[in-house]
């Protein structure tokens, strides 16, 4: 199978058409007052925002493709009846969203049980930035084909990250300074947004010590097909190893050999 099958494209269709109406039942919580804030086991943030924007999603979805499986972050996972399974977070980055901040992400993906992700959307609602990708078929950015930066050198290259916490929670501070260190520009974002400025050609590095199978599942396709590279702290192409690198390609392996450097397994 490749990008041409007839039945991606319309999977693509139907995850940015997903996404949308996930942003659609998100953005009139997005800067209001008293927005309710609850905390999970996790001890991550989440709010009624983040529910709507999975229960849109999930409708859409289910419309569409009722034999197709289903795993959200909110809602938890339903077994597939047919090869595909859709991975879903419906606020990337509810932090930012909590506090206003408009760099968070509705994530949308359909993966294969043979190919892996084959479609996916991502949209940044505050932003009006609405990316889509098909296994074989590139990336884009509001119809306009996405291709990530040339630059070869790590010290040229801007490294994205959300939090020098998470580095530190997993014993990679040294990998952390190390980054920072060989690395022009440093710049602390969310997920999501992140690896978009990989996709476009604005960033060269992302380096992820910790995240869920529903953060990267779409980002990663959308990345990997603009002409970047997706792997975990290994330099494995895992997108269940709760963590990542995300790369323009060039520069993927002089920071998987910092990171490796520091890495206690």
């Amino acid at each position: 199978m490749s990008g041409s099958d007839p039945l991606w494209p319309r999977l693509r269709d139907l995850a940015l058409d997903a996404a949308r109406a996930g942003a659609a039942a998100a953005m009139p919580h997005f800067r209001r007052p008293a927005l309710a804030v609850e905390r999970k086991d996790d001890d991550s943030p989440v709010t009624l925002a983040d529910r709507a924007s999975e229960a849109a999603i999930a409708a859409t979805i289910a419309a569409a493709r009722p034999e197709d499986g289903w795993l959200g972050e909110e809602s938890g996972g339903r077994p597939a009846r047919s090869p595909y399974t859709w991975i879903c977070d419906p606020i990337d980055g509810t932090r930012n969203f909590i506090r206003g901040i408009p760099l968070w992400a509705v994530l949308v993906a359909c993966e294969h049980a043979e190919h892996g992700v084959v479609a996916a959307a991502v949209g940044l609602p505050a932003l009006d930035e609405w990316y889509e990708a098909l296994r074989g078929g590139g990336a884009r950015c509001n119809g306009q084909r996405l291709q990530v930066s040339r630059s070869a050198d790590l010290a040229e290259a801007l490294f994205c990250y959300e939090s020098p916490m998470w580095f530190a929670r997993h014993g990679l501070e040294d990998a952390f300074r190390e980054l920072c260190a060989a690395s022009a520009l440093q710049r602390g974002l969310g997920d999501a947004y992140g690896h978009m400025l990989v996709a476009s050609g604005r960033a060269e590095l992302v380096v992820e010590p910790q995240l869920a199978l529903w953060d990267v599942a779409a980002t990663s396709l959308v990345v990997s097909e603009a002409g970047g590279r997706f792997t975990d702290l290994a330099g494995r192409p895992n997108l269940r190893s709760g963590n990542a690198v995300v790369s323009n390609g060039l520069v993927h392996d002089a920071a998987l050999a910092i990171i490796a450097r520091h890495r206690r397994c």
